[in-house]
């Protein structure tokens, strides 16, 4: 098999687990002092046409960049994002100012003839991030599809297609990685048709009985799917129309996952059509319904078929919801109530920042249907992975989260007003009109009473 490079894998991941970005917190431009705003508009003003253009497309408004910052900008606002035209390069920074789950960090992207060329670290996930930004801004700037743009990005550097239009050269002696986006004008990208999912791309290993969940990206096809060997469900969607990419890409997935009855589904699967058998189905165009349910927004830009094997109704019938591991648990449940440092200033709003958080995580976890017994394994087993002073400070906070959550469900107005204070008011109103977000904590908390947090 073949081995992909750190920054193939920092690539593909960009554009599978958009759920990362949830770690990427977001905040304002940061406006230039007094002192420099003359000398910053001297060098905007020297900025080659197609720079300030790039740089433009990349700000705007309705950009990709722009509104993955006002996503996140409710959950941290603390974060500060800066983005600096100059003469030859602009520059994407970001100060943590404090945020646990952040990095201070400055990204470089300069003009080198008809290339932008960047220089990240191999391990440097933001930087990934970044690079696929701009290569979604570059393609705004010359009337390209942006989705196209940066499947385009992720199929190259994975396959190692020679191309002149984008390139990504890893120098496993410095830890880094040398970047080049072409900006001579719009990129052909004739090998989009080439770029389909597969071993190459997806790594995968055949289903077994445990539930799995696995996106892909690459080129002009997008895939989620969910289930185990018995049960499997594959939504696949590709910009424009379903062609030769969306079947042989099918076909692929097929045989590497293995569903139960995969043999008899790839000899049938003769070309794209619609199927209908005890054990397997395809629907081309499925309902929007379906399509909101896995991927989000049915978009008339894509065109989608679903594939499934086994009962055939897992948003109906399947139950129970994605549990997240360990890591995961420690991280996002267990250091974030801890890190609350109490008795010190500004201690309450922290507090129910912490509360917004670990609320977003149950409920973006889906924990009211979480499997008790993987949820309770990996929630321990988290909870061994702390040091004695971590799992001190989350039985010293723990009570007070959770009597806050649940005064939130009885009377919200009445606790209101230290949600506003920390900022994050808004985020916990929306989590509150959700059903399920209480059930979801319910579920959390029940099992963190009963978890057994002083006794290993």
């Amino acid at each position: 098999m073949k081995r992909k490079t750190t920054i193939e894998r920092l690539a593909a991941a960009v554009l599978c687990l958009v759920l990362m970005l949830g770690l990427t917190a977001c905040g304002g431009k940061t406006a230039p002092e007094p002192e420099n705003q003359e000398k910053q508009e001297e060098q905007q003003a020297a900025a080659s046409e197609r720079l300030r253009g790039i740089f433009e497309a990349l700000i705007a408004p309705d950009s990709y960049y722009t509104q993955s910052k006002q996503s996140m900008a409710e959950y941290y606002p603390e974060v500060e994002y800066g983005e600096e035209l100059g003469t030859d390069r602009f520059t994407i920074s970001v100060k943590a100012n404090g945020n646990e789950y952040v990095q201070d960090g400055s990204w470089e992207f300069v003009e080198d003839g008809d290339y932008l060329t960047a220089e990240i670290r191999n391990d440097d996930f933001a930087g990934a991030m970044y690079l696929m930004v701009v290569g979604d801004a570059i393609g705004e700037y010359f009337g390209m599809e942006p989705e196209l743009v940066t499947g385009y990005m992720n199929g190259v550097s994975i396959l190692e297609i020679e191309n002149d239009n984008f390139s990504a050269t890893e120098d496993e002696a410095s830890g880094t990685v040398s970047c080049r986006l072409n900006i001579s004008g719009p990129w052909d990208m004739k090998e989009l048709d080439s770029m389909v999912l597969n071993e190459e791309i997806m790594d995968s290993e055949p289903l077994t009985s445990e539930f799995v969940s696995q996106t892909g990206s690459v080129g002009r096809i997008r895939m989620i799917a969910n289930g185990s060997v018995d049960d499997y469900t594959m939504l696949f969607a590709e910009f424009g129309g379903l062609d030769d990419v969306a079947y042989q890409s099918v076909v692929n997935m097929v045989s590497l996952r293995k569903p139960a009855g995969w043999e008899a589904f790839v000899a049938d699967f003769t070309e794209l059509k619609a199927l209908e058998t005890e054990n397997y189905s395809v629907t081309i165009d499925p309902d929007a319904a379906i399509v909101e349910e896995m991927m989000g927004e049915k978009s008339d830009r894509f065109s989608y078929l679903l594939v499934r094997f086994g009962s055939g109704q897992p948003e109906e019938e399947e139950t129970m919801a994605f549990v997240p591991d360990a890591d995961i648990f420690a991280d996002f449940y267990f250091r974030v109530i801890g890190g609350v440092e109490a008795g010190t200033a500004g201690s309450q709003l922290a507090q129910a920042q912490g509360a917004c958080d670990v609320l977003g995580f149950a409920a973006g976890n889906e924990l009211w249907a979480a499997d008790v017994d993987t949820l309770r394994a990996n929630m321990l087993e988290a909870w061994n992975s702390l040091t004695d002073e971590e799992r001190a400070a989350f039985d010293a906070n723990f009570p007070n989260a959770d009597a806050l959550l649940k005064g939130c469900f009885e009377d919200w107005e009445a606790n209101r007003g230290v949600f506003d204070d920390a900022g994050v008011v808004e985020t916990m109103e929306e989590l509150l009109s959700d059903e399920t977000a209480r059930q979801s904590w319910d579920v959390l908390s029940a099992n963190t009473w009963t978890l057994g947090n002083a006794d290993e």
